[in-house]
């Protein structure tokens, strides 16, 4: 009897401890450093304190250029023992890679890419289709007709596309991308309407404001973001729906989806332009610390297809405050950059 209490006082301890172990682990994931806040990073790069920027510096490792980030998926076989542990050396073995003949690796098509029949990857595939095609077309743009002040039929999903929910509409992106990459993959025809309907509704959406704005919240979300005053996350929802609209360009070959697209980035970019205008980048800034990281994708991609000067990636980029005097002096100056 004495042994099983002290066996179970035993595993209470190991219990609690690994508990603690774990609530330290997700506390060090969830909470930010202090270089992942934009305004902190702004403040710190043209502060002229050194001492400062040195105390601050010397608890990380900071990569001197882009191309080095990668450094830390360089395989340690390729180094020498002796540079096993040299940033230097995998810098320079990333900067003068290995070069390889012909194409070494290249995306292929979705469009080429089937699955075998009745194998686990086509049954996981067909249940992902079949839930796709599940979704109703009225439900799904609810919000968007209603925010555009058109007739709304039926009634809206629940969750995150709940009409009091400040990220609704995310969830209709991720619709876009995702029947389009399903489409792509299995040309399934009654897919392709239902996705070309969600595409057409949100097109009357957009119509229907007349600025190009495309949301299932209204604009005065930007307002407070702006404002810098409390507002969920409004960009992290506009990347979804830029990014499903591109995907059903890319994949599915609507030239009208692509057109939105391009209508929506050039509001967005009088707004952002408008706030530097009107305030400072120093505002803009300061705006950007609640989860825009995703719009620096969606316009590079958008770069690459249509190469449109005008296109404001160089918005959610990181700060350089020379890069930014320039802008305010001669905004036309702009047009001989790529972010």
């Amino acid at each position: 009897m004495q042994m099983e209490k002290e066996m179970k006082g035993l595993l209470v301890v190991v219990m609690v401890s690994l508990l603690c172990v774990f609530g330290i682990s997700k506390e060090c994931t969830n909470i930010p450093t202090q270089l992942s806040s934009h305004s902190f990073r702004y403040e710190l790069l043209s502060s002229q304190n050194e001492t400062w920027k040195e105390e601050v510096f010397e608890h990380y490792h900071l990569t001197p250029t882009d191309d080095s980030a990668w450094a830390s998926l360089l395989p340690r076989k390729t180094l020498r023992e002796e540079d096993e542990y040299s940033w230097e050396m995998m810098y320079r073995n990333l900067e003068s890679p290995l070069k390889s003949s012909g194409n070494f690796l290249s995306e292929m098509s979705l469009h080429n890419v089937r699955l075998d029949p009745g194998s686990i990857h086509w049954q996981t595939q067909h249940t992902n289709l079949e839930y796709l095609l599940m979704l109703n077309v009225d439900k799904l743009v609810w919000s968007f007709r209603k925010t555009a002040g058109l007739p709304t039929p039926g009634k809206a999903y629940g969750g995150w596309e709940a009409p009091d929910s400040e990220l609704r509409g995310h969830f209709v992106g991720h619709y876009l991308s995702a029947s389009a990459q399903m489409w792509a993959s299995t040309h399934n025809e009654t897919l392709k309407k239902k996705m070309s309907a969600v595409v057409s509704a949100l097109s009357a959406c957009q119509m229907k404001m007349g600025t190009g704005y495309l949301s299932a919240f209204p604009s005065e979300l930007f307002d407070r973001f702006e404002a810098i005053k409390p507002v969920w996350a409004p960009y992290y929802t506009i990347h979804k729906i830029l990014a499903g609209l591109l995907d059903q360009y890319t994949l599915a070959d609507n030239s009208q989806a692509l057109k939105m697209v391009k209508w929506m980035v050039d509001y967005f970019y009088n707004r952002v332009r408008n706030v530097i205008t009107n305030y400072s980048v120093e505002r803009h800034y300061l705006s950007l610390n609640e989860e825009t990281g995703g719009m620096n994708d969606v316009l590079y991609k958008l770069f690459s297809i249509t190469v449109r000067t005008r296109i404001c990636a160089f918005s959610f980029a990181s700060p350089d405050s020379s890069l930014y005097e320039s802008y305010e002096l001669s905004p036309c100056s702009w047009n001989g950059y790529i972010f």
